[in-house]
């Protein structure tokens, strides 16, 4: 849900972008690339939007360039309907920006590991400091190891799910919002100015 003015305006003009700028600069064997040059880059080659979103994911900055739209009193009630919907859509896109991207296994591998070693350890201290289970019920210290990684594994699948599910809804939600943009580009409900950040 980017405006590809709005990347080739900032790779160019915003310092936050200069690693892009700096690709660019070798890409097309210019010091000073224009606006032309790198609106085409950015247009045949999706690697500029990928690390356009990189930089605001990390710098936690939006990379959702809508704007809200003002319903007015003389819109008809169609265009009020997908300005509703949009701004309804934009928000949630702007809140969700994580799901865009798929689930990376290993942070969530990495997740349940943090989780079921750290409570291990504290469990093997707490039998072996306040009981004397390692000598009388060895095998109950054992379980409750057991019990703790396959709740464990049993958390890492149902956030790798739940990640799935919200990615599904977040790339369906900019489909959806694209389709009401460009219907309501077409009405003349609102302009492209109006809709799009700059």
């Amino acid at each position: 849900m980017i405006n590809r003015i709005k990347v080739v305006d900032d790779i160019q003009n915003d310092g936050k972008y200069d690693a892009i700028l700096d690709v660019v600069k070798k890409a097309t064997n210019n010091l000073s690339p224009t606006k032309e040059e790198i609106a085409k880059l950015v247009e045949s080659d999706p690697f500029y939007i990928k690390e356009y979103k990189d930089l605001n994911r990390w710098g936690e900055l939006s990379s959702v360039h809508i704007n809200e739209l003002e319903i007015k009193e003389d819109d008809n009630q169609e265009a009020k309907t997908i300005k509703e919907t949009i701004n309804k859509n934009s928000t949630y896109l702007k809140h969700g920006e994580e799901y865009e991207t798929k689930q990376k296994n290993i942070i969530y591998l990495a997740w349940t590991g943090f989780i079921a070693l750290p409570s291990i350890y504290v469990i093997d201290n707490i039998v072996r400091l306040a009981t004397d289970l390692y000598t009388t019920n060895e095998s109950h210290v054992y379980i409750s190891f057991v019990i703790v990684v396959l709740l464990s594994i049993w958390g890492f699948m149902k956030v790798k799910s739940n990640h799935t599910r919200q990615h599904n809804r977040y790339i369906q939600t900019q489909i959806d919002t694209r389709a009401l943009i460009e219907q309501g580009l077409e009405n003349e409900s609102f302009s492209f100015e109006e809709v799009y950040l700059h």
